[in-house]
């Protein structure tokens, strides 16, 4: 076990209340699902149970709550996780869980607190009715406001997810979001543009966009207003105000995670070999999957190919703005560094990025042609 990686853990909570129409995450209606908080709860405990052996002796820099809405898992039941997690958990560990504000209170936001939660990440996307009723959100910006708050008086960490670009959004629309967001004083702040997926309900009916030209617009305004602000562009579309995200950090910078829950995903360096391991979507599946494994001990780790290592490495480790480290490709994939150098020195011709004898970065014309560069990685 190389022992020498971070170390998070992911945890998925597959349910929501509805479906919004731009989602594209593995998210199911509660209230159709028919399963209790604590028979999903046992199943998460069993499989952390298959695969504490791939965490003994490290500890968790991260653990992260993501969905669906995790906000309508109990906090008894979060608890009693985090709790059997606690042997590899510190005073530094980062404990985070997403937040709808359509489905939290004061009163329940200090429960997940006491349960273990330490950093909030509230999905507002933005405070305007008009805007939240264009998205299909649950919530109105009463809620907004009233999320923001509570988080403020308990949490000292939290995030404020805000999108733009949406449906007839102007700059000036878009630049509110942010400044009622900052008043709030959120320690880390993610702001992205609207993407139409394919297999979503906007993917079948698309709503009228901004066009090309705004969305630059828009989005220069908004990173000299956080900037000016003092809010650290340190990702592609994250911001922070004190500290990053722990669980972005090590997922960006190729660390290795563990996996829990109904299509959650796990990757992990055993030795000079990088392996991945994902669990069914399906929650029914997924719970008798569980059980099986737990008879068979076989986790199904699938190697990854040296070949797909340079893209996959890439693709996350240039979404962090930190100048890369010329070590860090061997120490995270195993592979020399020579094996990604022709590619590094093509797109530093052509001006996408910069290289050096300690590392290399994006440059701001790198930063809006990312793919292009990625591309260069495929099957290298």
């Amino acid at each position: 076990m190389n022992e020498n990686l971070p170390l998070g853990i992911y945890v998925h909570y597959p349910f929501c209340m509805r479906k919004c129409p731009y989602c594209d995450f593995v998210s199911y209606s509660k209230s159709q699902c028919g399963i209790a908080d604590e028979d999903y709860l046992f199943a998460l405990l069993n499989e952390f149970k298959i695969k504490e052996p791939f965490v003994k002796g490290r500890t968790f820099r991260s653990i992260y709550f993501g969905g669906g809405t995790p906000s309508l898992f109990k906090p008894s039941c979060i608890g009693t996780l985090l709790e059997t997690l606690s042997s590899y958990i510190d005073t530094g560990t980062e404990i985070s869980m997403e937040a709808n504000p359509g489905t939290v209170t004061k009163k329940l936001l200090k429960e997940y607190h006491d349960a273990g939660i330490n950093r909030l990440s509230l999905g507002v996307q933005s405070f305007t009715y008009r805007a939240l009723k264009a998205l299909g959100r649950i919530h109105d910006s009463k809620s907004s406001f009233s999320a923001c708050e509570s988080a403020q008086s308990i949490f000292d960490n939290f995030n404020i997810d805000l999108m733009h670009g949406l449906p007839g959004q102007s700059i000036n629309e878009a630049l509110y979001d942010l400044q009622c967001a900052l008043d709030f004083s959120c320690t880390h702040l993610s702001w992205y543009e609207l993407t139409i997926e394919e297999d979503t309900a906007f993917g079948t009916n698309p709503p009228a966009l901004p066009d090309e030209d705004l969305l630059i617009a828009t989005e220069n305004e908004g990173f000299s207003f956080l900037n000016s602000n003092d809010y650290q562009r340190y990702e592609i579309s994250a911001f922070h105000h004190g500290k990053p995200c722990q669980h972005n950090t090590n997922y960006w910078s190729f660390g290795d995670y563990l996996g829990l829950g109904a299509a959650a995903h796990s990757k992990l360096k055993i030795g000079s070999v990088t392996y991945r391991q994902s669990n069914y979507e399906d929650v029914p599946q997924y719970l008798k999957d569980v059980y099986l494994l737990k008879e068979s001990g076989d986790v199904r780790l699938q190697v990854v190919a040296d070949s797909d290592l340079p893209f996959e490495f890439m693709l996350n480790r240039l979404r962090l703005l930190k100048e890369t480290g010329i070590e860090e490709f061997s120490k995270t994939t195993g592979l020399d560094f020579n094996k990604v150098k022709p590619q590094l020195l093509k797109a530093q011709q052509l001006g996408l990025l910069y290289l050096n004898d300690t590392g290399y970065g994006l440059t701001e014309h790198g930063k809006w042609h990312l793919n292009e560069i990625l591309k260069m990685f495929l099957d290298s």
